[in-house]
């Protein structure tokens, strides 16, 4: 089974010169976990997620979910996390880039690789999907984890429990 076969082929992008309000809008308008960020001819250049925005916005957010209860516990969670928000200033929203916040070091799959080979590239990376390109490595697609496990479970032979399950 290929790539082509399981991959998400509907897949919202944003050119690299988007600023970074046209991030938000797109992640928050969308539901989405992480953007491909492309180039003038449709390209892969880099791709930003949903760490990507907290690293920007809430740089203190994962330290707040370790220390929750304690915290919790003394009332002191709504201050540390409004102390946390660094946030920007609307002008520099519109000034900071797609390309400034991205990661381009993130590898792809075409559509004819076989889905074992994408499950290696994700296994490699910390992202949750991978972006899917064509022969001329333009952006089509989109595949993750979910998608090819399920993929691998349909299409194998799997034995079904039989009885009742302890």
């Amino acid at each position: 089974m290929k790539v082509r076969d399981v991959m998400r082929k509907s897949v919202i992008s944003l050119p690299q010169n988007g600023t970074l309000q046209d991030v938000i809008r797109h992640f928050v308008q969308n539901h989405i976990d992480c953007l491909p960020v492309v180039d003038a001819a449709q390209r892969v250049v880099g791709l930003i997620t949903m760490d990507d925005l907290i690293d920007i916005f809430l740089p203190r957010y994962y330290e707040l979910l370790r220390d929750f209860s304690a915290l919790e516990d003394k009332g002191q969670l709504a201050s540390l996390f409004d102390l946390s928000f660094t946030g920007l200033e609307r002008t520099q929203e519109k000034l900071i880039l797609a390309a400034d916040v991205m990661n381009s070091h993130i590898h792809w799959v075409r559509d004819d690789d076989s889905l074992l080979e994408a499950a290696s590239r994700l296994q490699s990376q910390s992202f949750q999907r991978l972006p899917v390109v064509d022969r001329d490595q333009k952006l089509i697609g989109l595949i993750s984890d979910f998608e090819i496990v399920l993929a691998l479970l349909r299409g194998s032979d799997i034995p079904r429990p039989t009885g009742h399950l302890v």
